[in-house]
């Protein structure tokens, strides 16, 4: 086996949680705790509570928490479903400079093996943070096709990192188990996005429950291709693979300082127009409506334009458009964290403004990109006016971070106040043993 996955496995292996930077293990923690109460709110989704009776019905011993349920499964089954929860409401953190969401990837897993092995908060923490920076580099050097999406390609290698870190491997154990999940991905189709599927949601859980197979095929004897970075992501995922960007500055650079945060539910692509419309209502106030707005033009970066379908043919296919996105905050304001979509869709009041909104690439503000994700967002009043404001760092960006108590009053409205839990993930290295977190994300929920 070759590096760049041997290398990374390596790193993975021999670092603990008293090597990695200070500020890198308080935004690991935030990101942890995100994601409980993400995948929290998920679970209460109709989809995912019949997805959940599935698996119910699977045998295995009954050894992991499904979040927000008072439901055990095997640890495969309950990372399946609390993956699958956690990006329902695409609330779920994210990275625009290594492209993907591997926290969301990780946790499920991580989570499920820790509290199956009783192991402590800060094994959980330790594993999922390395694990993020090892599965980050590896999507971040692949040069991705556009019609891919990021979700359960390099997730299942991410889960892999992280259970097999919990498990104290060698980094030549590690290397083959992570080399098998990068075979495990699946065919991860961006045009989900557009068509507003709700099967792009279960690439996640996928990624999970695949971390769990690739540990069960390498102690079973199977094996991973030799360059499996190169083949898969450079030849499948992607047009090309570079190793030196893989493994550039390592021990040094930590992209989890890169994170982001999301407060809207829609693509992260979504929010920099989002936060000029909420300044311009806040400007304009009553003068801001449906009815006094002639059109509205958005220029934004490349990959904030691939949004700009002005019609929506289902509720989770809201979460996709700019257009619609910016029509529905103007014409109902605000929605709740963990709302469905399903009022603004039947809204025809947000599908006309939609109609009027138009999203266009400007090459110098995607050639700023992703050190800026700018929107220049431009109305045209009826009464002949025009309003326009500029927002160049998404909020929630490391660069345009959120205030300190932002995250928890998330937590709070994603989990029903389940402050217990929100105390015991603040201070989870402190924790010996998950089982008493695992007890408080019991029955705890949003709705």
């Amino acid at each position: 086996m070759t590096a760049p996955l041997q290398e990374l496995a390596a790193f993975v292996a021999r670092t603990s949680l008293s090597d990695i930077p200070t500020d890198v293990v308080a935004r690991g923690r935030l990101m942890l705790a995100d994601c409980v109460g993400c995948i929290v709110a998920g679970n209460a989704a109709p989809p995912v509570r019949r997805l959940l009776a599935l698996e119910q019905a699977r045998d295995g011993a009954q050894r992991a928490t499904v979040f927000g349920t008072k439901v055990r499964l095997p640890a495969e089954s309950a990372a399946f479903v609390n993956g699958t929860a956690g990006t329902w409401h695409d609330l779920d953190e994210g990275n625009l400079h290594t492209r993907g969401h591997a926290m969301i990837q990780i946790v499920p897993a991580a989570f499920a093996e820790a509290e199956a092995g009783g192991q402590s908060g800060e094994a959980l923490l330790e594993a999922s943070i390395l694990a993020y920076e090892a599965a980050s580099r590896i999507w971040r050097a692949t040069k991705v096709r556009l019609a891919v999406h990021p979700h359960g390609t390099f997730g299942p290698m991410a889960a892999a990192f992280a259970i097999s870190k919990l498990r104290g491997d060698s980094a030549e154990q590690m290397a083959e188990a992570v080399a098998i999940a990068a075979g495990l991905g699946v065919v991860a189709s961006r045009q989900t996005l557009g068509d507003g599927a709700t099967v792009r949601n279960v690439y996640t859980g996928h990624s999970s429950r695949a971390g769990f197979l690739a540990m069960d095929l390498r102690d079973a004897g199977f094996t991973g291709e030799d360059d499996a970075a190169r083949s898969v992501f450079g030849g499948i995922y992607g047009d090309g693979f570079d190793p030196t960007t893989a493994l550039d500055r390592l021990d040094q650079v930590w992209w989890l300082r890169k994170s982001y945060f999301k407060r809207f539910a829609s693509a992260r692509y979504v929010h920099g127009a989002l936060d000029a419309i909420e300044a311009l209502i806040a400007r304009l106030g009553p003068r801001l409506t449906p009815d006094t707005i002639e059109r509205i033009d958005i220029a934004t970066y490349f990959m904030a334009a691939t949004m700009a379908q002005q019609t929506v043919r289902t509720t989770f296919g809201t979460r996709f458009s700019i257009p619609f996105a910016a029509a529905s905050l103007i014409a109902r304001g605000a929605e709740p964290l963990t709302d469905d979509g399903a009022a603004a869709f039947a809204d025809p009041a947000a599908h006309a403004l939609a109609a009027r909104v138009f999203v266009t690439e400007d090459l110098e503000l995607t050639a700023s990109y992703p050190a800026k994700q700018p929107a220049v967002v431009t109305v045209r009043l009826t009464d002949g006016s025009v309003e326009t404001h500029t927002a160049e760092i998404i909020l929630g960006e490391s660069d345009n971070p959120f205030a300190p108590h932002v995250l928890q009053e998330k937590f709070m409205a994603l989990t029903g106040n389940a402050s217990a839990a929100w105390n015991r993930l603040a201070h989870i290295e402190m924790e010996p043993n998950l089982l008493r977190l695992a007890a408080d994300l019991q029955g705890v929920s949003a709705t």
